[in-house]
């Protein structure tokens, strides 16, 4: 083999074992952010439902146009409960269901907090359940007594699922997909994951996080401008 038949090999060589090389890494980089991909989407993590849009109204409400609309429920004693008790009233509603594994109770625990900041004002809360066919007023009354709820100040809501759906979807323009679409995992429902301030009017003040505790304290800051 000549020196030049030699040298030419070794290149081609070269080439060859650089482009297995380059392809490899591509490989491994494509892989791991797919697997990075793979555990960010979480199918035992519940998802932050979002409202599906933002009004342009009023410029200092981003939400005025949201509200909750007149419904017809069953209270944890097993009475009627209607829109009627947030008429005239600063109300904090959140929308969760009992058998809810972390993010719920996260919620109830940062409106329990807002209850404890506002003890003495005339702030009112309201917790509805997405899963009325579950939910019991046993199992809501259980639930609100685990948490420590103020009974005067503190609603609890059951019902017709598709009611409640409806109060999200319409009034308060959350998007849940379809209702009846759940995980078997841990019964993971698709339901709104913020605190939600509302107006005796029953429109909506502001929206906050509940695992935030900026918003969790700037909710309280809101609220007791408004009822003191």
């Amino acid at each position: 083999m000549s020196e030049k038949t030699l040298l030419r090999s070794l290149i081609l060589l070269t080439i060859t074992v650089l482009g297995i090389i380059i392809y490899s890494m591509v490989v491994l980089r494509g892989g791991a952010k797919r697997a990075a991909l793979d555990q960010a989407i979480d199918p035992t993590i519940e998802p932050i439902i979002e409202p599906m849009v933002e009004t342009t109204q009023d410029p200092e409400n981003l939400y005025s146009e949201f509200y909750v609309p007149d419904f017809e429920l069953i209270d944890r004693y097993g009475e009627t409960i209607t829109h009627k008790v947030l008429d005239g009233q600063y109300t904090v509603v959140d929308f969760f269901f009992t058998s809810c594994p972390l993010w719920c109770p996260g919620m109830t625990q940062a409106m329990r907090k807002v209850q404890q900041a506002t003890y003495g004002t005339s702030l009112r809360f309201m917790s509805i359940s997405i899963d009325g066919d579950v939910d019991t007023p046993a199992a809501i009354d259980e639930y609100a007594s685990r948490y420590g709820s103020d009974e005067e100040r503190w609603h609890y809501a059951t019902g017709d699922p598709a009611i409640v759906a409806s109060m999200v979807m319409d009034g308060l323009k959350f998007d849940l997909g379809d209702p009846s679409d759940t995980q078997d995992s841990g019964r993971l429902i698709n339901h709104p994951t913020r605190l939600i301030l509302l107006g005796p009017d029953r429109k909506v003040i502001g929206l906050y996080r509940y695992d935030d505790p900026d918003e969790v304290d700037k909710l309280i800051a809101d609220a007791k401008k408004l009822v003191n």
